[in-house]
């Protein structure tokens, strides 16, 4: 190789600080774009479900929330008329304390939406509810704005009150602080 040609591949050659610097630019225009797409999604995410775990409520002394996850199905976002009316029955917990739940559906609501109200007398708990999350056909409850009648000490706002239609036209119930079950009845 003659000197002039030496000299123009010197030329056309690149330093490794300027490899570095090349690498260095790339991975922030990467990780930069990698951000904005990152941001998009998690506000597209909150918008659709804009749900959080909120703190539990308890008609019994025990509290602890399992937070149910959230149908994308937009049609399932909604409380099934099937649900509308005046329930009853009768929950037991683990430790095999008994207590009466009524349930009152008052329309077909929306997530985050008044749907009615809920009473445990044995606590005594009366407090209003709405949609809090779905998840396939059950559908959980946030209950809050609790009644003089309540006993405030042990009925506190959030969400756990887990319901299931059955094939029979009855209710499953589930209580997640607490693993309380039992099955409501259509009573109006």
């Amino acid at each position: 190789m003659t000197e002039p040609e030496k000299e123009s591949q010197k030329q056309k050659s690149i330093s490794p600080e300027a490899w570095t610097a090349i690498a260095t630019v790339a991975v922030a225009v990467i990780g930069g774009i990698f951000t904005i797409t990152n941001t998009i999604l998690t506000n597209n995410a909150q918008n659709k479900t804009s749900s959080s775990p909120s703190p539990s409520h308890s008609p019994s002394p025990s509290s602890t929330s399992t937070p149910v996850p959230t149908s994308p199905s937009s049609a399932q976002l909604r409380v099934s008329n099937a649900f509308l009316g005046k329930w009853s029955g009768v929950a037991k917990e683990p430790s095999g304390k008994s207590f009466r739940i009524n349930l009152e559906i008052q329309r077909n609501c929306s997530l985050n939406e008044k749907c009615g109200y809920i009473s445990v007398p044995d606590v005594p708990c009366y407090g209003e509810i709405s949609l809090h999350q779905v998840s396939s056909d059950d559908y959980e409850f946030d209950v809050s704005n609790f009644d003089s009648r309540s006993n405030l000490k042990i009925c506190t706002p959030g969400a756990g009150e887990r319901f299931h239609l059955l094939p029979n036209g009855k209710l499953a119930y589930k209580a997640t602080y607490s693993n309380a079950q039992g099955i409501l009845e259509k009573v109006e």
